[in-house]
């Protein structure tokens, strides 16, 4: 007989649970980021290419260089214009189609401003061109921030980025340099040939970040977060007018201002681009690792730059260390405001952020470029005070705007 009673139950060890290891962040789409980059490239060297080639342009089509120089100013309104009503009007149309087809537009408009047989067909050109530019940066902004991870946006757009800075630092100067071997035309054609190539390669390398079939056009939503993204676009457009109101006569400041004789002007441009690239090349660590501090943080080192050029200008180290910050703030603030909206927008209003993007970018492009018109009649040593007050607001509206969490949604 088994006695029952007094047995005891062996105990099982309790099972320790493991804690589940955080999902792996996806990695970078290398292949579509580095085509984008070639895609910017492209786009931006035939936007520049007027203003390597006024000159030529202006004897080929018999106008004063003044005139031709409408071609740049052109390209610019034209976007500020076209911009957001582009991408509403295209909303129906998957992303992956449009960025080739607009890449393809800009291609097929620099080559009817090559074979234009007067200025207003050149114009023409270049118009459509802006337009076809407009939608296509509207869209690769947004696309880059639906193919990677949150967290990995910025080091990614600073990758896309990189193609402007490779757009002035070599597509420019090789398009200056062929144009007595091959003529502003043919530099033109050449320009639109190496666009079409990168439009037709991007067709089968874009990832479809979409869902099956066209978009409805109800998916764009201008809801509270469009405020908040126009809101700190603006406030970053206010910075770059002060950029705009110095550089567009960055050659009268170093020379009536700084003290510099004419030959030193490339070598002040040669160290701003440099310092500019290595602002694109960090951009994108930075606002990944501080999302809201870094644009306010950009603005403000705007400020101390243009306030140490309006106080010593004629001193070389302090001329020489404001030229190297300068170009390093250009470089990190693009790119940062980009990231900074794209992290405000809701994903209703995600689709036309960039679009709002592009256009405000070229609204300081433009503003800038007029208030320094209307500065310099008053003298060149007037440019630094009046780019400092503007910037001043700018970076006083986004470091309040730093407050606000990403990722607003309704």
């Amino acid at each position: 007989m088994t006695d029952t009673e007094g047995s005891t139950t062996p105990k099982t060890a309790p099972t320790r649970q493991l804690p589940t290891p955080p999902p792996a962040t996806p990695s970078m789409p290398w292949t579509v980021l580095i085509a984008l980059t070639f895609a910017s490239f492209a786009t931006v060297t035939m936007e520049m290419l007027p203003s390597g080639l006024l000159p030529q342009i202006g004897r080929g089509l018999a106008v004063d260089p003044a005139l031709a120089g409408t071609l740049v100013t052109a390209w610019a309104l034209t976007i500020v214009v076209t911009g957001v009503p582009l991408v509403r009007v295209t909303a129906g149309v998957r992303r992956t189609r449009l960025i080739p087809a607009a890449l393809g537009v800009v291609a097929i408009a620099g080559l009817v401003t090559a074979s234009a047989p007067s200025f207003g067909v050149a114009l023409a050109g270049r118009v459509l061109a802006a337009a076809g530019h407009g939608v296509f940066w509207a869209l690769i902004v947004v696309h880059v921030a639906d193919t990677v991870a949150p967290e990995r946006l910025g080091r990614a757009l600073a990758i896309v980025l990189s193609g402007p800075t490779i757009a002035g630092c070599a597509g420019l100067p090789v398009a200056t340099a062929l144009v007595d071997t091959v003529g502003w035309r043919g530099v033109f054609a050449g320009a639109s040939v190496v666009s079409a190539l990168v439009a037709g390669a991007l067709v089968p390398i874009l990832a479809d970040t979409e869902t099956s079939g066209p978009r409805p056009r109800s998916v764009i939503r201008w809801d509270r977060s469009a405020i908040l993204c126009l809101g700190t676009a603006l406030a970053a457009a206010l910075v770059l007018v002060g950029h705009f109101v110095l550089f567009t006569y960055v050659s009268l400041v170093v020379t009536d201002v700084a003290g510099f004789d004419s030959g030193a002007v490339a070598a002040v441009l040669v160290l701003f681009g440099a310092a500019g690239a290595i602002g694109v090349a960090i951009s994108g660590w930075l606002s990944d690792r501080w999302p809201s501090a870094t644009l306010p943080v950009s603005a403000f080192a705007a400020l101390t730059a243009f306030a140490m050029l309006a106080a010593a200008p004629a001193v070389p180290a302090v001329f020489v260390t404001t030229i190297v910050l300068w170009g390093t703030v250009v470089g990190v603030l693009p790119a940062a405001m980009q990231v900074r909206v794209l992290r405000l927008a809701s994903p209703e209003f995600r689709p036309a952020a960039g679009s709002v993007v592009v256009t405000v970018l070229n609204l300081g492009i433009a503003g800038g470029a007029a208030l320094g018109g209307l500065t310099v009649g008053f003298g060149v040593a007037e440019l630094a005070p009046v780019a400092a007050v503007v910037t001043s607001v700018g970076a006083l509206c986004l470091s309040l705007s730093a407050r606000v969490p990403a990722r607003v949604t309704e």
